[in-house]
Protein backbone atom coordinates (compact mmCIF):
# COMPACT_ATOMS: atom_id res chain seq x y z
CA UNK A 1 0.00 0.00 0.00
CA UNK A 2 0.76 3.79 -0.41
CA UNK A 3 1.98 3.54 3.34
CA UNK A 4 4.37 1.01 2.71
CA UNK A 5 6.34 3.47 0.16
CA UNK A 6 6.47 6.45 2.61
CA UNK A 7 7.41 10.19 0.02
CA UNK A 8 6.31 7.97 -3.68
CA UNK A 9 3.13 10.03 -3.48
CA UNK A 10 4.56 13.39 -2.44
CA UNK A 11 7.71 13.06 -5.30
CA UNK A 12 5.19 12.59 -7.61
CA UNK A 13 2.81 14.94 -6.77
CA UNK A 14 5.66 17.61 -6.67
CA UNK A 15 6.89 16.28 -10.25
CA UNK A 16 3.40 16.95 -11.70
CA UNK A 17 3.01 19.98 -10.39
CA UNK A 18 6.95 21.21 -12.17
CA UNK A 19 5.05 19.11 -14.87
CA UNK A 20 2.08 22.03 -15.19
CA UNK A 21 4.53 24.60 -14.56
CA UNK A 22 6.41 24.25 -17.10
CA UNK A 23 4.75 23.02 -20.43
CA UNK A 24 0.76 22.68 -21.43
CA UNK A 25 -1.22 19.87 -22.05
CA UNK A 26 -1.62 19.73 -25.68
CA UNK A 27 2.13 21.39 -26.70
CA UNK A 28 3.98 19.43 -29.38
CA UNK A 29 5.77 16.41 -27.71
CA UNK A 30 9.30 16.92 -26.27
CA UNK A 31 12.27 16.20 -28.54
CA UNK A 32 13.50 14.52 -25.89
CA UNK A 33 11.08 11.68 -25.50
CA UNK A 34 13.30 8.77 -25.25
CA UNK A 35 14.11 6.12 -22.81
CA UNK A 36 13.36 2.77 -22.57
CA UNK A 37 10.41 3.52 -19.82
CA UNK A 38 8.74 6.32 -21.40
CA UNK A 39 9.26 3.93 -24.49
CA UNK A 40 7.51 1.05 -22.07
CA UNK A 41 5.19 3.54 -21.06
CA UNK A 42 3.91 4.63 -24.64
CA UNK A 43 3.66 0.85 -25.77
CA UNK A 44 1.35 0.06 -22.90
CA UNK A 45 -0.91 2.83 -23.27
CA UNK A 46 -0.84 2.10 -26.62
CA UNK A 47 -1.79 -1.57 -26.58
CA UNK A 48 -4.69 -0.38 -23.67
CA UNK A 49 -6.34 1.69 -26.71
CA UNK A 50 -6.13 -1.00 -28.90
CA UNK A 51 -7.30 -3.64 -26.34
CA UNK A 52 -4.40 -5.93 -25.79
CA UNK A 53 -5.09 -6.25 -21.84
CA UNK A 54 -2.44 -8.39 -21.41
CA UNK A 55 -0.11 -6.83 -23.20
CA UNK A 56 -0.69 -3.89 -20.98
CA UNK A 57 -0.68 -5.93 -17.49
CA UNK A 58 2.68 -7.27 -18.75
CA UNK A 59 4.51 -3.84 -18.18
CA UNK A 60 3.48 -3.61 -14.27
CA UNK A 61 4.72 -5.89 -11.50
CA UNK A 62 2.36 -8.57 -10.35
CA UNK A 63 2.16 -6.45 -7.09
CA UNK A 64 2.02 -3.21 -8.47
CA UNK A 65 -0.03 -0.31 -6.38
CA UNK A 66 -2.57 1.45 -8.18
CA UNK A 67 -3.95 4.55 -7.03
CA UNK A 68 -7.31 6.28 -9.40
CA UNK A 69 -9.25 9.19 -8.01
CA UNK A 70 -12.09 7.78 -5.53
CA UNK A 71 -15.59 7.64 -6.10
CA UNK A 72 -18.31 5.98 -8.51
CA UNK A 73 -16.94 7.60 -11.98
CA UNK A 74 -13.49 7.14 -12.59
CA UNK A 75 -13.03 3.30 -14.32
CA UNK A 76 -11.61 1.33 -11.14
CA UNK A 77 -11.95 4.25 -8.64
CA UNK A 78 -9.79 4.20 -5.29
CA UNK A 79 -6.70 1.54 -4.82
CA UNK A 80 -5.75 -1.73 -6.04
CA UNK A 81 -2.78 -4.49 -5.31
CA UNK A 82 -1.64 -6.64 -8.07
CA UNK A 83 -2.61 -6.49 -12.00
CA UNK A 84 -5.43 -9.05 -11.46
CA UNK A 85 -7.29 -6.27 -9.30
CA UNK A 86 -6.51 -3.58 -12.01
CA UNK A 87 -8.02 -6.11 -14.41
CA UNK A 88 -11.00 -6.71 -12.47
CA UNK A 89 -11.26 -3.20 -11.09
CA UNK A 90 -9.89 -0.28 -13.69
CA UNK A 91 -10.10 -2.53 -17.17
CA UNK A 92 -13.86 -4.29 -16.19
CA UNK A 93 -15.16 -1.33 -15.47
CA UNK A 94 -13.88 0.51 -18.30
CA UNK A 95 -15.10 -1.82 -20.84
CA UNK A 96 -18.32 -2.26 -19.40
CA UNK A 97 -18.71 2.21 -18.56
CA UNK A 98 -17.28 2.78 -22.41
CA UNK A 99 -17.89 1.58 -26.29
CA UNK A 100 -13.96 3.09 -26.50
CA UNK A 101 -11.87 4.38 -23.63
CA UNK A 102 -7.96 4.92 -23.33
CA UNK A 103 -5.98 7.69 -22.60
CA UNK A 104 -3.77 9.91 -25.32
CA UNK A 105 -0.74 10.62 -24.01
CA UNK A 106 0.88 14.42 -25.25
CA UNK A 107 3.72 14.78 -23.15
CA UNK A 108 5.98 12.67 -21.14
CA UNK A 109 8.45 14.11 -18.14
CA UNK A 110 11.38 11.25 -16.80
CA UNK A 111 12.92 11.76 -13.53
CA UNK A 112 15.25 9.01 -13.47
CA UNK A 113 16.85 9.86 -10.12
CA UNK A 114 13.62 9.03 -8.92
CA UNK A 115 12.75 6.09 -11.03
CA UNK A 116 8.96 8.06 -12.45
CA UNK A 117 8.01 8.79 -15.70
CA UNK A 118 4.90 11.32 -16.40
CA UNK A 119 2.15 11.13 -19.03
CA UNK A 120 0.64 14.59 -19.47
CA UNK A 121 -2.30 13.63 -21.77
CA UNK A 122 -6.42 12.71 -22.26
CA UNK A 123 -8.54 10.87 -21.06
CA UNK A 124 -11.27 9.96 -23.99
CA UNK A 125 -13.77 7.61 -24.71
CA UNK A 126 -17.12 6.72 -26.28
CA UNK A 127 -20.07 6.13 -23.49
CA UNK A 128 -21.92 3.28 -23.97
CA UNK A 129 -25.78 4.44 -25.00
CA UNK A 130 -26.62 7.05 -22.69
CA UNK A 131 -23.68 8.01 -20.64
CA UNK A 132 -22.12 11.08 -22.78
CA UNK A 133 -18.71 11.79 -24.10
CA UNK A 134 -15.29 11.52 -22.21
CA UNK A 135 -12.69 14.38 -22.92
CA UNK A 136 -11.11 15.42 -19.93
CA UNK A 137 -6.98 15.79 -19.04
CA UNK A 138 -5.23 13.88 -16.80
CA UNK A 139 -1.92 12.96 -15.79
CA UNK A 140 -0.83 9.60 -14.47
CA UNK A 141 2.51 8.82 -12.30
CA UNK A 142 4.31 5.37 -12.62
CA UNK A 143 7.33 4.75 -10.61
CA UNK A 144 10.01 1.76 -11.79
CA UNK A 145 11.70 -0.90 -10.17
CA UNK A 146 14.39 -2.31 -12.89
CA UNK A 147 11.84 -2.54 -16.30
CA UNK A 148 8.69 -3.03 -14.26
CA UNK A 149 5.67 -0.38 -13.30
CA UNK A 150 5.61 -1.31 -9.10
CA UNK A 151 3.26 1.97 -8.48
CA UNK A 152 0.97 4.20 -10.32
CA UNK A 153 -0.92 7.31 -9.38
CA UNK A 154 -3.71 8.85 -11.73
CA UNK A 155 -4.49 12.12 -10.79
CA UNK A 156 -7.94 13.66 -13.08
CA UNK A 157 -11.42 15.01 -12.44
CA UNK A 158 -13.42 12.24 -11.86
CA UNK A 159 -17.10 14.18 -12.01
CA UNK A 160 -15.96 14.58 -15.36
CA UNK A 161 -16.75 10.79 -16.34
CA UNK A 162 -19.64 9.39 -16.32
CA UNK A 163 -20.67 6.80 -13.54
CA UNK A 164 -19.15 3.36 -13.85
CA UNK A 165 -21.25 0.65 -15.05
CA UNK A 166 -21.29 -1.51 -12.41
CA UNK A 167 -21.57 -5.65 -13.36
CA UNK A 168 -25.11 -4.90 -11.69
CA UNK A 169 -26.20 -2.58 -13.44
CA UNK A 170 -25.24 -4.65 -16.52
CA UNK A 171 -26.92 -7.93 -15.33
CA UNK A 172 -30.34 -5.64 -14.94
CA UNK A 173 -30.59 -4.34 -18.58
CA UNK A 174 -29.32 -7.92 -19.66
CA UNK A 175 -32.87 -8.90 -17.92
CA UNK A 176 -34.62 -6.23 -19.16
CA UNK A 177 -33.71 -6.74 -23.15
CA UNK A 178 -34.29 -10.36 -22.15
CA UNK A 179 -37.94 -9.96 -21.06
CA UNK A 180 -38.68 -7.33 -23.26
CA UNK A 181 -37.75 -9.79 -25.95
CA UNK A 182 -39.39 -12.22 -24.47
CA UNK A 183 -42.80 -9.79 -24.33
CA UNK A 184 -42.23 -9.04 -28.21
CA UNK A 185 -41.90 -12.91 -28.44
CA UNK A 186 -45.28 -13.33 -26.06
CA UNK A 187 -46.55 -10.28 -28.74
CA UNK A 188 -45.72 -12.28 -32.42
CA UNK A 189 -47.58 -15.48 -30.63
CA UNK A 190 -50.75 -13.45 -29.24
CA UNK A 191 -51.02 -12.38 -32.99
CA UNK A 192 -50.03 -15.51 -34.69
CA UNK A 193 -53.29 -17.03 -32.50
CA UNK A 194 -55.60 -14.04 -33.10
CA UNK A 195 -55.07 -15.31 -36.90
CA UNK A 196 -55.64 -18.72 -36.47
CA UNK A 197 -58.94 -17.83 -34.59
CA UNK A 198 -59.92 -15.12 -37.31
CA UNK A 199 -58.96 -17.92 -40.25
CA UNK A 200 -61.20 -20.34 -37.95
CA UNK A 201 -64.44 -18.22 -38.01
CA UNK A 202 -64.12 -17.49 -41.39
CA UNK A 203 -63.92 -20.72 -42.49
CA UNK A 204 -66.76 -21.21 -40.33
CA UNK A 205 -69.03 -18.34 -41.70
CA UNK A 206 -68.18 -20.04 -45.57
CA UNK A 207 -69.45 -23.19 -44.06
CA UNK A 208 -72.66 -21.90 -42.46
CA UNK A 209 -73.30 -20.43 -46.07
CA UNK A 210 -73.23 -23.37 -48.18
CA UNK A 211 -74.76 -24.97 -45.35
CA UNK A 212 -77.77 -22.58 -45.72
CA UNK A 213 -77.51 -22.63 -49.61
CA UNK A 214 -77.75 -26.53 -49.40
CA UNK A 215 -80.90 -26.61 -47.05
CA UNK A 216 -82.36 -23.82 -49.46
CA UNK A 217 -82.04 -26.69 -52.56
CA UNK A 218 -82.96 -29.46 -50.68
CA UNK A 219 -86.29 -27.45 -50.17
CA UNK A 220 -86.82 -26.59 -53.49
CA UNK A 221 -86.17 -30.20 -54.73
CA UNK A 222 -88.97 -31.27 -52.20
CA UNK A 223 -91.45 -28.72 -53.34
CA UNK A 224 -90.55 -29.47 -56.76
CA UNK A 225 -91.09 -33.31 -56.15
CA UNK A 226 -94.66 -32.48 -54.21
CA UNK A 227 -95.22 -30.03 -57.23
CA UNK A 228 -95.01 -32.89 -59.93
CA UNK A 229 -97.15 -35.34 -57.67
CA UNK A 230 -99.73 -32.81 -57.68
CA UNK A 231 -99.94 -32.41 -61.23
CA UNK A 232 -100.07 -36.17 -61.85
CA UNK A 233 -102.64 -36.30 -59.59
CA UNK A 234 -104.90 -33.84 -61.49
CA UNK A 235 -104.33 -35.48 -64.79
CA UNK A 236 -105.81 -38.61 -63.11
CA UNK A 237 -108.86 -37.11 -61.79
CA UNK A 238 -109.39 -35.31 -65.21
CA UNK A 239 -109.10 -38.30 -67.02
CA UNK A 240 -111.49 -40.43 -64.13
CA UNK A 241 -114.02 -37.90 -64.60
CA UNK A 242 -113.79 -37.28 -68.27
CA UNK A 243 -114.48 -41.45 -68.80
CA UNK A 244 -117.42 -41.13 -66.42
CA UNK A 245 -118.88 -38.47 -68.87
CA UNK A 246 -119.01 -40.48 -71.89
CA UNK A 247 -119.75 -44.14 -70.13
CA UNK A 248 -123.12 -42.15 -69.13
CA UNK A 249 -123.40 -40.47 -72.89
CA UNK A 250 -123.78 -43.96 -74.00
CA UNK A 251 -126.35 -45.06 -71.29
CA UNK A 252 -128.15 -42.64 -72.31
CA UNK A 253 -128.59 -43.25 -76.09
Amino acid sequence: MAEEKPGVGQRAKSLVDQAKRGVGVGDPPLAAEVGGRIEAMRDALRAFGEGDMDRFLSAFSDEVEWHAPKGDNFPGGGSHDGTEAVRDGYIADAKRSYGSFGFRPERYLEAPDENLVVALGTFEGEGVEGTGQLDTPGVQVLEFDGDKVVFVQIFADSDAFSKVVTEEDEKAYEEEQKKKEEGDEDEDDDSKAKGRDDDGEKQKDDGGDDDDETQAKSRADEEADKSDESGKSGEDETEERQERERKASSDDG
